[in-house]
């Protein structure tokens, strides 16, 4: 037969259990205090605060950047539109009048049968 383990080498295992089990129990009622688990809520939103503020602060210089590259663009289209308005305008102007004159000229050839 086998040997079998000493009686304080058994003891001493089974004390060491108990005391891990003794540990585990008190860890467990402590994180059941109402306190700590309010305090547990705050390092949480703080940790999802932390996690936004460091998505942020990577982002942040090229949002920057790029911002900045649409308010230039954005900038320069203004101009244009404000100068490309004014022609639009003078040449919708020229066309109108010219569609006008044409509308005239033809009216005033038209012959209109009478059927009566």
């Amino acid at each position: 037969m086998g040997k079998h383990r000493a009686v304080t080498d058994r003891i001493a295992e089974t004390q060491a259990q108990l005391a891990a089990l003794m540990a585990k129990a008190a860890k467990s009622q402590i994180n059941e205090s109402p306190e700590i688990q309010a305090i547990d809520k705050e390092i949480k939103g703080v940790q999802v605060s932390m996690l936004k503020f460091n998505r942020w602060a990577s982002e942040g210089e090229d949002k920057i950047l790029n911002f900045k590259a649409r308010v230039v663009t954005w900038e320069a289209r203004l101009a244009e539109a404000t100068e490309k308005r004014k022609e639009a305008a003078v040449v919708l102007d020229g066309l109108r009048l010219k569609r006008k004159a044409l509308a005239e000229d033809m009216a005033s050839t038209i012959e209109i049968e009478d059927n009566a």
